[in-house]
């Protein structure tokens, strides 16, 4: 956005924004900012006197400062501060040419911002800054200070920057104090937060408490919405305290497609199992969506919303509200609300700060999530991540059960017969042919075996250890259909090495890679190395089926490459990571059709 200080301070050296965001309307905002008195502030005036007392010791000019906006007017007289430009009801920007590190300071008169713009004589500085407000939600408003200093030449630039060493701090004080002062004023959006009307408010009008948080989301509301749909236990989880209230399992990191219906009637469930949730009121995509709930605690029993009130009763609402600020950012507004029976006033209680400190976890959570800011790797995939170094360092000191590792999930006959790919190593250094079964039709596992890779939906294996390794990976939590492999695409293990080229494809069954030796080097009796990877899908039947993962490996002879592609140092790490993605594949579908239950 092009602003007015743009227009006669372009390529300024030093520029400071404060801001500060009030509940109140930017035109009401804009009259109180325009005709501001810097006077009323206590500790302007300290300063404006602190900074001019010496020249009045000797003998300057003891005439009053102006300290509002209309007084400032420089004159071949009386050169000084004055109006440069201004958007009405917008911003309104000030500026001055001077020795400003004078006691008494000369400035210099220029007719207009142009001139400003063009002036060019060396040893003055140009100091400008401006007002503006800019209009932030529903009904509210942002105040900017911003201060921009330029120098004619060098000389008078290192002159500045030793004053502004000092006079500095007392120039954001005041910007400060002044803000601080508006905004008490004015009133900020927190304190206002209870009093203003949400969606769902009019459903329990006597209500007889009430709990209201926001947080901005540098995210438009069409993005954010998407993560409020999927919320419930054992659907994507509420993003606050998992322990809590979602069973012990992490709450979704990645949006999920399959959980993205939802209609009014519906329930978000709550509770593993018993079908208790908060009923869906109102939904209003992508802008409100209101939760609700009438429990029978008596009778152990959730009840219709609108339903009559048992003796004991808890009646609630928890609403959440998109108000789109600007075009990059959202508040995002939650709100319980509560009445119940005067028995369970205890339970209100303690309920209270509970509620209070899930929900600001759940906020902040959110935030993270939507603004793409979440850690790759939480306190989850860490000590899943050192209990996989532990199968690693074991793997490492049993040699002798490598041949049994290397058929881990099937018997040793059936890890031998021909797969597909066999032939692109046909003499393997080394192999490993693992399974795991799954109690899901081949047409629901296939996809996730579809999509793995690096730079696609990760192994599903030890995702810390891998980013350990420097490969940035967040396993997959949903399936991406746009992720699949064509024929002659990468499969990536690590950004830095050389990808597995895919050479076959069979939609639903198979997909194998190879990584190819150097024929040249091989002819020349040089290192080289070939690799193939199969991953394959049987069915058994129509509700059972098993992924196999099968490697090979061959190398030159020589000792070096024998020992980084041979199975001393790969097999067990192989064996730990293969083990493990096969695993997180099962548990992914499982999960995925529980979810889909729901």
């Amino acid at each position: 956005m092009e602003t007015t200080l743009d227009e006669v301070l372009p390529t300024p050296r030093l520029v400071e924004v404060d801001r500060a965001e009030v509940a109140a309307p930017a035109d009401r905002v804009w009259e109180r900012v325009r005709h501001l008195d810097f006077g009323q502030l206590p500790l302007a005036r300290a300063l404006f006197a602190l900074r001019r007392a010496p020249a009045l010791l000797a003998g300057g000019s003891t005439e009053p400062w102006a300290l509002k906006l209309d007084a400032l007017r420089s004159t071949e007289d009386r050169p000084g501060f004055q109006v440069l430009v201004e958007r009405p009801g917008r911003e309104v920007t000030v500026g001055a040419i001077g020795k400003v590190w004078r006691s008494d300071i000369p400035f210099v008169h220029v007719a207009d911002a142009a001139a400003y713009a063009a002036f060019r004589d060396e040893g003055w500085v140009k100091v400008a800054w401006a007002l503006r407000v800019l209009p932030r939600g529903e009904g509210g408003a942002m105040i900017e200070v911003e201060v921009r200093v330029d120098a004619t030449d060098e000389g008078s630039w290192e002159r500045f920057t030793r004053y502004f060493t000092l006079i500095g701090l007392g120039s954001r004080f005041i910007r400060r104090a002044l803000l601080a002062s508006l905004t008490r004023e004015l009133g900020t959006p927190a304190s206002r937060e209870e009093a203003r009307v949400m969606p769902g408010d009019d459903l329990l009008p006597d209500a007889l408490d009430q709990i209201t948080e926001s947080v901005d989301i540098r995210a438009t509301p069409e993005a954010i919405w998407p993560w409020l749909v999927q919320m419930g236990r054992g659907r994507a989880g509420f993003y606050a305290v998992d322990v809590l209230d979602n069973g012990g399992a992490p709450s979704a990191r990645e949006l999920h497609p399959e959980l993205q219906s939802l209609a009014v009637g519906d329930r978000v469930p709550t509770d593993e199992g018993s079908g208790d949730g908060f009923e869906v009121l109102r939904l209003d995509a992508p802008r409100a969506l209101v939760l609700g709930g009438l429990f029978d605690p008596d009778a152990g029993r959730q009840l219709a919303f609108d339903a009559p009130r048992p003796a004991r009763y808890w009646h609630v609402t928890w609403a959440f509200a998109l108000e789109p600020l600007d075009e990059t950012t959202t508040r995002l507004h939650a709100r319980a609300r509560a009445d119940y029976d005067p028995d369970e006033g205890l339970h209100a209680l303690w309920i209270r700060p509970v509620h209070a400190a899930m929900q600001s976890s759940q906020l902040a959570h959110l935030a993270e999530r939507a603004e793409g800011r979440l850690a790759k790797d939480g306190w989850r995939d860490v000590a899943r991540g050192v209990a996989g170094a532990a199968v690693m360092l074991l793997s490492g000191l049993t040699p002798f059960l490598r041949g049994a590792r290397s058929h881990w999930g099937l018997d040793a006959e059936e890890a031998r017969r021909p797969r597909a790919g066999d032939d692109l190593v046909p003499l393997p250094l080394w192999s490993w042919t693992h399974a795991v079964e799954v109690d899901a039709p081949a047409s629901e596992v296939w996809p996730w075996v579809a999509q793995v890779g690096a730079d696609r939906a990760g192994f599903y294996s030890y995702q810390f250890l891998e980013n350990l390794a420097g490969c940035e990976i967040r396993n997959a939590e949903a399936v991406h259909p746009e992720w699949g492999y064509r024929v002659g695409d990468a499969l990536r293990l690590h950004p830095k090495m050389p990808p597995f080229t895919v050479v076959e494809v069979a939609q639903g069954q198979r997909l194998v890679a190879w990584a190819a030796p150097d024929t040249e080097a091989r002819e020349r009796g040089e290192p080289w190395a070939a690799a193939s990877w199969l991953f394959e899908v049987e069915p058994f039947n129509e509700r059972r089926c098993r992924v196999v993962s099968r490697f090979r490996c061959a190398a030159s002879n020589d000792l070096a490459t024998r020992l980084a592609m041979g199975p001393t140092l790969l097999e067990p790490v192989g064996f730990a990571m293969d083990r493990r993605m096969l695993l997180g594949i099962r548990e992914r579908v499982a999960s995925a059709r529980d979810a889909a239950t729901r």
